[in-house]
């Protein structure tokens, strides 16, 4: 029987680092209360791009590169490229396709973007997976997510662009005739009661151009009450559900890898499932909130650190806005 298992990643962020301290300097008197607000999601340091040299696309290419480098594969090798982001570069064409020019991908790779917002890259290798699995045909898929929220917040929300950071993360899959390994299940929650409480462009696009509206205004749009909080519960219910329907128990998961939007969130989410924080993997005080990318980052350390070897099964979970989360299981 077909899986999918992961056999490697990779991560790439720019070499700007930030701490709390030195971001806050440009908040005066208000500097000490931003500080308690960035500390309490569980902010320390991000990174920032240059410019506009290190784009979201630029960062999603090194990583890729990167990662087919550490797997000895080349950009021909790949059967599927899919790239998840929130703030893609292009619309046309695909970031994926000029990823896809850029490792000299094969002529029969089938490329394409893909955005679900912050829960995107979760998504991503979700259905990827899942096509995989009934397509022979597709060996090797590159999953890459890369996010730059930062850039795009109004210059007056200083709280909000402290809490995120600019990353990539290139996740390959690999298709394999393996039984108890790999891609196991997913689940999914969806509440749009409130979609419109969070938008960007905060006018659309089709009113991008619009010479009347001016451009501070077309950046990210925040509700005064805008939050997520909604789907967190989700995220125990759905765990729990996963593990009932594979005749698995907690002390069977190695690893909890959950979105990396707030500290306090996921000891609540711990406490909650009765387990302990070491197997809450966390990297937001490093990298800051990444958005599409934040749980595979977070897996890429556990990976590398040896928290987390073959055999292993671990969840991702996140949530994006709209609002709309998944939690999939996986066995490295």
């Amino acid at each position: 029987m077909a899986n999918v298992k992961i056999i490697g990643t990779e991560v790439y962020h720019p070499a700007l680092a930030v701490s709390n301290e030195e971001l806050a300097e440009l908040a005066g008197e208000n500097a000490g209360k931003l500080i308690g607000i960035w500390e309490f999601f569980g902010r320390k340091n991000r990174y920032y791009a240059n410019d506009y040299e290190e784009s979201t696309l630029y960062m999603a290419i090194q990583a890729a590169k990167a990662l087919l480098a550490g797997c000895g594969l080349q950009g021909s090798d790949l059967d599927m490229i899919v790239f998840s982001s929130g703030t893609h570069d292009f619309s046309a064409p695909t970031d994926a396709a000029l990823l896809h020019q850029a490792i000299e991908g094969k002529d029969s790779c089938i490329v394409y973007d893909s955005n679900a917002n912050c829960v995107g890259m979760v998504v991503a290798a979700d259905q990827a997976a899942r096509s995989m699995m009934t397509n022979p045909r597709v060996k090797y898929t590159l999953v890459v997510g890369s996010e730059q929220i930062a850039r795009f917040y109004k210059e007056s929300d200083l709280a909000s662009k402290g809490l995120c950071g600019d990353a990539a993360c290139a996740v390959l899959l690999e298709r394999v005739e393996e039984e108890g390994t790999g891609f196991i299940d997913s689940l999914y929650y969806t509440n749009t009661q409130k979609a419109e409480d969070m938008l960007y462009p905060a006018g659309g696009m089709t009113r991008m151009f619009d010479t009347d509206i001016p451009m501070e205004d077309k950046r990210i749009y925040l509700h005064p009450e805008y939050n997520v909080n909604v789907a967190f519960p989700t995220a125990v219910s759905n765990i729990e559900q996963l593990l009932q329907e594979q005749g698995l128990v907690k002390q069977d998961v190695k690893h909890y890898i959950l979105s990396q939007l707030n500290l306090s969130v996921i000891k609540d989410i711990a406490a909650q499932l009765g387990e302990d924080m070491t197997k809450f993997p966390y990297i937001g005080d490093i990298y800051g909130y990444t958005g599409t990318s934040s749980p595979f980052i977070t897996l890429h350390h556990a990976m590398k650190d040896g928290t987390l070897v073959p055999g292993d099964r671990f969840f991702l979970w996140s949530v994006g806005a709209g609002i709309t989360s998944c939690a999939t299981l996986w066995r490295l």
